[in-house]
């Protein structure tokens, strides 16, 4: 069976001689990069044990960005809502996270010039009251289980015009617990691998839970790192050069895969 490319693999590839010449100029002066991590939220693209031995796609990715380098990553770890005023409070400052075109706000406001990945969205119900789904309109009257501080393109204008209540709870923990209840009347949407990672995580089979894609009503959108809207142009530059390479390498589908 063979393995699809990546969707960004047909951009232009940067020649290793000048990748590699940009490197070494720039890790002759070290500097220390803040680094914004969702607290419980944002597994596996974030993984946290309150607030220590963090890993995860975003933390690999920019770990191994900043590999072989004297450049540091400083770490803060925030519930989301507070990790977002957070953001524009110190947008001049050199910082990082993650954010997609589709979001707004300061994960939107300056992103990296290659996308990471791309991701999909699903809605869980249990496999014993299965919510039906072909098309967004089997949604109307329903109740969409959300994570508190998220939005959800496509389904928010369901939500703002009253067609889906929703329910917004602190963790998926919780979430599962709330889906159980609902019998078949609504689902927990979410992104499809951060479903899986923690169907997983806490030991569920596809005989417990049932997954409906969405993506014709969430559209599948990419996910890249958010720069501060001030940070020094040189950091950016360089990390952007530094996710080519990894690209190019196929060094981050590498990092995707172990997280699904």
């Amino acid at each position: 069976m063979s393995r699809k490319k990546p969707f960004f693999s047909s951009l232009p590839t940067i020649p290793l001689l000048i990748l590699a010449g940009f490197f070494f100029s720039t890790n002759a002066t070290a500097w220390t990069l803040d680094y914004y991590v969702v607290q419980d939220q944002a597994e596996p693209l974030q993984i946290q044990e309150e607030g220590q031995n963090h890993r995860g796609i975003i933390t690999d990715v920019l770990y191994k960005a900043l590999e072989g380098t004297s450049h540091q990553v400083r770490i803060h770890t925030y519930p989301f809502n507070r990790m977002l005023a957070e953001l524009t409070e110190s947008q001049k400052q050199n910082w990082v996270t993650y954010g997609s075109p589709l979001w707004g706000g300061m994960q939107a406001a300056n992103l990296s010039s290659l996308p990471l990945f791309e991701v999909e969205h699903s809605i869980l119900s249990n496999a014993n009251n299965v919510l039906p789904y072909d098309n967004p309109d089997d949604l109307d009257g329903k109740i969409a289980v959300l994570l508190f501080g998220f939005d959800y393109p496509g389904l928010d204008a369901k939500i703002h015009k009253g067609v889906v209540s929703e329910v917004r709870v602190k963790n998926y923990d919780a979430a599962f617990r709330v889906v159980d209840r609902l019998k078949g009347t609504g689902g927990f949407v979410e992104m499809d691998i951060r479903l899986k990672y923690h169907l997983k995580r806490l030991g569920f089979t596809p005989d417990d839970y049932n997954l409906r894609k969405i993506s014709n009503l969430i559209p599948n959108y990419s996910i890249h790192l958010a720069y501060s809207p001030g940070i020094d142009p040189e950091i950016q530059r360089f990390l952007n050069m530094r996710l080519a390479q990894l690209v190019e390498n196929n060094e981050i589908s590498m990092i995707v895969d172990k997280y699904q």
